[in-house]
């Protein structure tokens, strides 16, 4: 049997650790391939985009009205990977569900200032009619 020198061996071990890295390129390439073809979904793409209570108004439209809520996330999902959303208000997806007939209906607190202190207005009107009796 025929010895190896230290360059024979030294090209071999060179050989296969450029098999190990192109066998790890490989890979990589294969699990980005299959990240980019699952579908992501929809309420994270547009999630980021929510501002101004727009989240609000989102949950109450999908407690209120699941089915209408899931195909309008569907949509603007597709128009934020389209590039054509940049933001998300409340106000303006308050309207967008209006348009179509259907009005979710945000809980609402009003708040006072009495004394020196917030109060919630059905806490203030309990107080004043007290104060009347």
């Amino acid at each position: 049997m025929q010895e190896m020198s230290n360059e024979d061996i030294w090209l071999q071990m060179k050989k296969l650790e450029l098999q190990r890295k192109l066998l790890a390129m490989t890979a990589k390439r294969a699990e980005e391939k299959e990240q980019k073809a699952k579908p992501k979904d929809p309420y994270e793409l547009i999630r980021p985009l929510l501002e101004d209570r727009a989240d609000e108004v989102l949950e109450a439209a999908k407690a209120q009205f699941p089915r209408v809520a899931n195909a309008v996330i569907a949509e603007l999902a597709k128009l934020v990977e389209a590039g054509a959303i940049k933001r998300i208000t409340g106000p303006w997806l308050m309207d967008l569900f209006t348009r179509l007939g259907y009005r979710p209906k945000l809980e609402t607190k009003i708040s006072v200032v009495s004394d020196g202190k917030i109060l919630d207005i059905k806490d203030k009107i309990a107080k004043s009619l007290r104060e009347e009796e």
